[in-house]
């Protein structure tokens, strides 16, 4: 029977070598990462990495799944105890933006993972993000019966937040700013809730969609 301590022991020598080889594959990318340079960060044997991760690709592929269980319990655990749907939003926008400034560098894992296990059913990014847009979802839906957000496609409308966030920090990542993203919630969230247009250029929108439906 393995004692409380030993599990213990054996859950932060996983982590440990988990964090190591993220920044490992981040930093060189799968292809030229190598399970050698793991051990040799963190002074232990080649051998016990392998005891933990059989291969290189299980150790990259649980890499990345402990990369998005971060960004999915970082926004859980300050979002599930709000019960007031807009500061729930508003938490959730804020904790994604935050957790992206403390780790940017797993833009790389979920590009590499892409461009490396293309034959993965579904990659890690896809399958925690579906989790948190399902949540979302329900949370728009349950707004929408509560007559506090238009008639409009609660799934759609959950995915394209989605993509708008994960666009944003992407395009962060790319242009390799130094500016914190969280800087930009309050922002996104004021487009969110309020949109972009003013009630003048509502009812101009409006206008033009008749204008062109009568020319149909």
């Amino acid at each position: 029977m393995v004692s409380a301590n030993q599990a213990d022991r054996v859950a932060l020598r996983r982590e440990e070598i988990l964090e190591e080889a993220t920044r490992l594959f981040a930093a060189e990318g799968y292809a030229r990462a190598k399970v050698d340079d793991v051990a040799a960060r963190l002074r232990i044997a080649k051998g016990t990495v392998y005891r933990y991760f059989p291969t290189k690709e299980q150790l990259f592929l649980a890499a990345a799944d402990r990369a998005m269980e971060g960004l999915q319990n970082a926004i859980l655990s300050v979002t599930d105890p709000i019960d007031d749907p807009f500061e729930k939003l508003k938490t959730g926008v804020k904790a994604y933006l935050s957790f992206f400034d403390a780790n940017l560098h797993l833009i790389e894992i979920f590009v590499h993972e892409r461009a490396e296990f293309r034959d993965r059913k579904k990659p890690s990014f896809l399958t925690y993000s579906d989790k948190n847009i399902t949540k979302f979802e329900t949370l728009l839906a349950e707004m929408k019966k509560a007559g506090l957000v238009r008639d409009i496609d609660e799934k759609l409308a959950a995915e394209t937040v989605a993509n708008t966030l994960y666009g944003t920090v992407h395009m962060h990542f790319l242009r390799g700013s130094r500016k914190r993203l969280s800087r930009l919630a309050p922002q996104m969230i004021d487009i969110i809730f309020r949109g972009i247009l003013t009630p003048a250029g509502t009812r101009a929108n409006k206008a033009s969609a008749a204008r062109k439906a009568e020319r149909k």
